[in-house]
């Protein structure tokens, strides 16, 4: 079956909307016509489901006709976007991007068009200093994790400034659920050792905490293992010798506040309650893909073998988890597999460029155009 043993891996650029639908590979449709084989078994009280490795609905593959594009070279409207680095979209499609470099939350409407700009640089209320993440509440606000200014910023519908309050260790991520509840991941050193001379490793974690939407009432998830750091002197100081596919815990939350977390090691999820119960875990058969940039002799810089699914997992309006796939020598296409709230492996979609969201059949992605600009486009699945 296509696409099953390459990798997807992260990549930079400008928003890309696609419709998708493609086709179902002939072994997906064979084996549509069956029970789907999911595996399940309880270890000590939880059920886990263990898919195989071909998805129940096959692959599929969109082709995608472009139909409008902001920003770059080419833009008789200037330029709109600098450094988009994440996104998010409402339900009525209106699109919310994180301007790393410019500092500021710039919106799009459902057609392309430049509606405002939210935040700007700078340290007071309202402003944003490195914005690092952002997530849509239930009612349309807007919530910003600034990197620097330590704090998280909650602007209303129209953009107005509304509030924010500070976070005291370091937070890399920010997610929101259906009751507005905010979750956002702390990141923390557990354990220093030295290795062999001038190597030493760094073992950090990661918790989950959610609060309300003032920062308050928090209860914390985890900790869970982050990823192991090496480093080595070097002069005066030290360098890093992490490779950025090195194992961690991704982790998301859906609309119901159900918090899905796993460490890519290995493929497997479990899924808590609001509480912190363990619900279920889920899976697929996977075989682990030799990382192409691994050499013996730089040990301490690249693992041997990717990690089973890339942490920034996301869920599309229904439910669905979208989990990026790592890819091997394949550079042309990025892979997800998509599973169902219950934990059933549904589809794998290939799609030339990174998606970020999926939102009423289209898919967002961010990619970098020829010219190095980070452009915005829209595409229309074609046939």
């Amino acid at each position: 079956m296509p696409g099953l043993n390459s990798i997807s891996a992260l990549a930079a650029g400008g928003l890309i909307v696609f419709l998708w639908g493609g086709v179902a590979s002939p072994a997906g449709s064979q084996n549509a016509e069956k029970p789907y084989p999911a595996q399940s078994r309880v270890v000590e009280g939880v059920k886990i489901l263990l898919n195989p490795e071909f998805p129940r609905d096959g692959v599929r593959t969109p082709k995608c006709v472009e139909v409008w594009s902001v920003g770059g070279e080419t833009d008789p409207r200037g330029e709109l976007i600098n450094r988009p680095q994440d996104l998010r979209v409402s339900a009525d499609g209106t699109v919310y991007v994180l301007d790393w470099q410019d500092g500021c939350v710039r919106v799009f409407d459902a057609g392309g068009q430049f509606v405002r700009q939210v935040g700007r640089p700078g340290q007071g209320p309202g402003d944003i200093n490195t914005p690092c993440w952002i997530d849509l509440g239930p009612r349309g606000e807007l919530f910003v994790l600034d990197g620097r200014n330590m704090r998280v910023s909650r602007f209303a519908q129209d953009g107005t400034f509304v509030k924010s309050f500070r976070v005291e260790k370091y937070s890399a991520t920010l997610r929101a659920d259906g009751a507005g509840r905010l979750y956002r991941g702390e990141e923390s050193t557990v354990d220093s050792a030295g290795l062999s001379g001038e190597y030493k490793e760094i073992v950090r974690s990661i918790t989950v905490v959610r609060t309300d939407a003032e920062g308050m009432d928090p209860k914390r998830f985890g900790p869970f293992v982050g990823q192991r750091i090496f480093m080595k002197s070097e002069g005066q100081g030290v360098i890093s010798l992490s490779s950025p596919f090195t194992a961690t815990t991704g982790w998301g939350v859906d609309r119901d506040g159900r918090l899905y977390a796993g460490h890519n090691e290995k493929y497997e999820v479990a899924v808590h309650d609001p509480e912190g119960k363990i619900l279920f875990r889920f899976g697929r058969k996977f075989k682990p893909v030799r990382n192409p940039r691994f050499k013996p002799s730089a040990a301490f810089a690249q693992p041997e073998t990717l990690p089973a699914f890339n942490p920034e997992f996301f869920f599309d309006e229904t439910g669905e988890i979208w989990l990026p796939l790592y890819r091997g020598g394949d550079k042309e296409s990025f892979l997800y597999d998509v599973f169902s709230p219950e934990g059933i492996y549904l589809k794998q979609i290939i799609v030339p460029f990174r998606v970020y969201r999926v939102r009423g059949g289209k898919a967002y992605a961010i990619v970098e155009s020829e010219e190095g600009f980070r452009v915005i486009k829209c595409f229309r699945l074609a046939g």
